[in-house]
């Protein structure tokens, strides 16, 4: 019977196991919450991480797409300036027959004129000169040099050659011993001027674009 009795009185008192019970329902609810709580972190940190991995994605596309289009641009810009060099060299042909033309006026001959006075000053400091002019002004020519130096540049002592310049048109005139000259010649002032005419062909070619660009240069 005492041991009956000692067991009774070892059973848990129920106030005991009220608080017992409220406890493991405390540590579960907080279990819980803990979970929860990371399991949201967890999903929050997915979340940033995808969006900064889309972000990543959409800036990566639209550096490669600013990339095809400007490489794509540049492409197409040098294709046209191509194409508009290749115009511009097709026209040149058209400036020498122009100037073939020139010479079968009397304009002709002012012009001439106009490059020797232009030529003698720029060999100011220089001796004694010596003209040529291409074979067919040679022909036409010749006879009147002497004319021409007086009305022009009556204070110069220029000789005309006998030998025709290698060129379409015009004059080049040089010092005694050749070692300076000054080539007004069509293929001399074409070539010295190449720039010049570049753009005034470019600027007939395509207005627009010589307005954008703030006019021409005239040759």
């Amino acid at each position: 019977i005492r041991i009956c009795i000692r067991i009774m009185d070892c059973r848990p008192k129920p106030l005991l196991l009220d608080r017992a019970r409220r406890l493991a329902e405390e540590y579960m609810a907080r279990a819980r919450a803990t979970r929860e709580r990371m399991i949201s972190d967890k999903n929050e940190w997915l979340r940033i991480h995808e969006e900064r991995e889309v972000l990543a994605a959409e800036m990566a596309a639209e550096r490669f797409y600013r990339s095809k289009v400007q490489s794509t641009q540049m492409e197409l810009q040098g294709e046209l300036d191509r194409r508009r060099w290749e115009m511009v060299q097709q026209l040149k042909p058209l400036l020498r027959q122009e100037f073939l033309a020139l010479m079968a006026t009397p304009g002709y001959v002012a012009v001439l004129k106009r490059f020797l006075a232009s030529a003698a000053r720029a060999l100011g400091d220089e001796g004694d000169l010596v003209a040529q002019l291409a074979t067919v002004d040679l022909q036409r020519f010749s006879t009147e040099w002497v004319e021409w130096l007086q009305e022009v540049v009556p204070d110069r002592q220029i000789a005309l050659s006998t030998e025709p310049g290698d060129f379409t048109g015009g004059l080049l005139l040089r010092n005694g011993d050749d070692s300076v000259r000054v080539d007004h010649s069509f293929e001399g002032r074409m070539e010295r001027l190449e720039d010049q005419v570049n753009l005034v062909l470019t600027a007939e070619l395509f207005p627009a674009m010589s307005e954008s660009a703030g006019g021409t240069t005239d040759a």
